[in-house]
C-alpha cells in the first residue's frame, strides 16, 4: 500500500451524520461548521415521524447511534455541540482530513516533530519532496538528532542532502516522495503517542491530506516506508 493508497483510505472513512427534520437550515449549516475537522459529512433528511429533531450516524463497526437534538436551535456554541454529540464522536476515527496550505502544513509537522522531541526516543520518519527542502530543516533534524530517536529523511535528490549526522538520510527517485508531505511518529511503541501527517500536493503549495493519532494508520505508513526505501527487499 502506498502513501497516496493510504489517504485515499483515510478519506474514505468519512461518515455521514443524518439530521432528520432539523428546525432550521441555519442548524445544519452551523453543525457542518463544527464537524468540518472531523471525517464526517452533515445530511438533513426528512422523517415526519419518531426520528424527527434526532441524528444518525452508523459507525464502522455497523453501530448505529441516535442522538435527540430535539431541543437544540441555533446559534451552536462548540461546546454544545460536543456535549450533544459526545457518543458520535467517541465513535469515530480520530482523524481530521482536509486542504493545507505550506504554512499549515509546516505547523503541523512542527507539532509532531516537536512531540518527538519530548518523548526523546522511537522513530520518526519525514518526507521533504525534495533535498533542497530538507537543507532548510537542518537545524531542526540537527537538534531531534541529539535525542534518542532514529530518524529516517526521505528526498528526491534535486541537488545534494545537507550532511545530518544521526539522520537517515534516503535520496530516492520516487514519484510518491517527489509529490507527499509527511512527518510519521511511532510514538516510542505507545499506541497513544503515535501521530502522522501525510499530505499530497495538488496543485503549487496546496496539500490534501490527514493528520492523524490512529495507530493503526501510522503503523501502515511505518511499514510502508520502512518495506519501500529503509530495508527494500
Amino acid at each position: 500500500m502506498s502513501l497516496g493508497d493510504i489517504i485515499s483510505a483515510v478519506r474514505g472513512r468519512r461518515r455521514t451524520l443524518i439530521i432528520y427534520d432539523p428546525v432550521s437550515d441555519q442548524l445544519v449549516e452551523q453543525l457542518r461548521e463544527h464537524t468540518a475537522p472531523y471525517p464526517l459529512t452533515v445530511e438533513r433528511r426528512t422523517d415526519g415521524g419518531a426520528f424527527a429533531g434526532h441524528a444518525e450516524l452508523t459507525d464502522g463497526d455497523g453501530l448505529t447511534i441516535h442522538t435527540d437534538c430535539s431541543d437544540l436551535s441555533a446559534p451552536v456554541s462548540h461546546q454544545e455541540f460536543e456535549a450533544y454529540f459526545a457518543d458520535v464522536l467517541s465513535r469515530i476515527d480520530r482523524t481530521t482530513f482536509t486542504s493545507y496550505d505550506g504554512s499549515q502544513m509546516a505547523a503541523t509537522s512542527r507539532e509532531i516533530e516537536d512531540r518527538a522531541w519530548r518523548f526523546g526516543r522511537g522513530s520518526l520518519h519525514a518526507g521533504f519532496q525534495h533535498a533542497s527542502t530538507l537543507s532548510t530543516q537542518e537545524q531542526v533534524y540537527r537538534d531531534l538528532a541529539r535525542k534518542s530517536l532514529d530518524i529516517h529523511a526521505y528526498a528526491v535528490p534535486d541537488k545534494d542532502a545537507p550532511p545530518l549526522e544521526g539522520v537517515n538520510v534516503h535520496l530516492v527517485e520516487a514519484d510518491e516522495i517527489a509529490k507527499t508531505w509527511f512527518v510519521v511518529y511511532d510514538g516510542n511503541g505507545d499506541d497513544e503517542s503515535k501521530c502522522a501527517l501525510i499530505a499530497e500536493e495538488r496543485d503549487p503549495g496546496v496539500f490534501c491530506g490527514f493528520w492523524t493519532y490512529d495507530p493503526g494508520v501510522v503503523d501502515e505508513a511505518l511499514s510502508h516506508l520502512s518495506a519501500r526505501y529503509v530495508a527494500p527487499s
